[in-house]
């Protein structure tokens, strides 16, 4: 009888650790599954003479090639990152094996771009689930990021996921896209548009770039606070450009508000006290804002931790349960 109990408490445990090896087996496989290749049909009005996939990893500032990840900017060069024509189709290329392993959290873009005519598209955002499928240009145009002189257009990829155009704050100040980066953070983003773009002037307008009401209009955008912008800014200090006194007065943080409030009740009050009639001027210091923009290829602001999957330990875990109840249950079985 003992040994009949034990045989079927065996059978269980054999059954839970069949489990286990096929989750460790999915995760290999779901691993494998961001190796690959990724297409791209330009459709009509895009000359294919030679597409180049230009992919990076903008949190490990690495490249990807056909001969794999490597450290220097790779835009251009159709010999490392130039795309295959996929036979019998004139306007479908074919990317070169790239792997997104352990990339996960990172903030990986591609831009398909052509050589001869300088078409692009827009910087997007990238992951494990583009591998073997075809991006197409959505009709969608965007500022380039640097150079409010050029355009890039908007792509989708079927069947992907979590994929999109980055959310940034072009040169001109023009707020496009809809995905923040990892790494980067909306306070962040708007610090860092005032940081680079303070006190310079739009290059076909000739207008100042950021003011109070560019500052304002991104403050709401990226759905952050003016305190919390402040706040961020003021960790560049040391940077090149800048500037505390000339931040302050486009950001508005409270304190800046609260000492304005302050200082015009005691000028109030001082002047209510005087005996002799005395004409006051109010001082109106209008502050220039300037815009900034994300480049070609952003900067992420913080590095993300890497999460794993934990589902062969939870398998794992659950053999040690079944193991343990074994022992328990044939201990019991034999005291009886």
């Amino acid at each position: 009888m003992n040994k009949k109990f034990i045989s079927v408490i065996m059978a269980a445990i054999l059954a839970v650790s069949v489990v286990a090896v096929s989750a460790g087996a999915a995760e290999v496989e779901q691993e494998a599954s961001k190796a690959g290749t990724v297409k791209f049909d330009g459709g009509d009005g895009w000359d294919n003479k030679t597409v180049c996939f230009y992919i990076w990893d903008d949190t490990t500032k690495e490249w990807a090639t056909k001969d794999g990840w490597v450290g220097e900017d790779t835009w251009g060069s159709a010999k490392k990152i130039g795309g295959t024509k996929v036979e019998g189709q004139d306007t479908v290329y074919e990317s070169y094996e790239f792997d997104l392993s352990g990339r996960e959290d990172h903030a990986v873009f591609i831009i398909f771009h052509c050589r001869e005519t300088g078409n692009q598209t827009m910087n997007c955002l990238i992951n494990g689930s583009v591998i073997g499928t075809t991006a197409h240009r959505n009709g969608q145009m965007y500022e380039n990021p640097i150079d409010s002189e050029k355009r890039a257009e908007g792509v989708d990829f079927d069947g992907a996921s979590g994929v999109g155009i980055e959310k940034v704050i072009t040169s001109s100040g023009k707020i496009q896209g809809d995905i923040i980066a990892p790494g980067k953070t909306p306070d962040g983003i708007v610090a860092k548009f005032v940081l680079d773009y303070l006190g310079k002037k739009e290059k076909l307008s000739g207008e100042e770039i950021v003011t109070e009401s560019s500052v304002a209009d991104a403050i709401s955008s990226f759905g952050t606070d003016k305190d919390t912008v402040w706040a961020t800014y003021k960790t560049y200090s040391g940077q090149d450009n800048y500037n505390e006194e000339e931040a302050k007065k486009v950001i508005k943080p409270t304190e800046e508000e609260t000492s304005s409030s302050s200082s015009s009740s005691s000028s109030s009050s001082s002047s209510s006290s005087t005996t002799s009639t005395t004409s006051t001027a109010a001082k109106t210091t209008t502050a220039a804002s300037t815009t900034t923009g994300g480049g070609t290829t952003t900067t992420a602001e913080a590095g993300t931790a890497n999460t794993g999957d934990t589902r062969g330990v939870a398998a794992f875990a659950g053999v040690l349960l079944a193991a343990a109840a074994t022992i328990v249950a044939t201990r019991k079985k034999i005291e009886e």
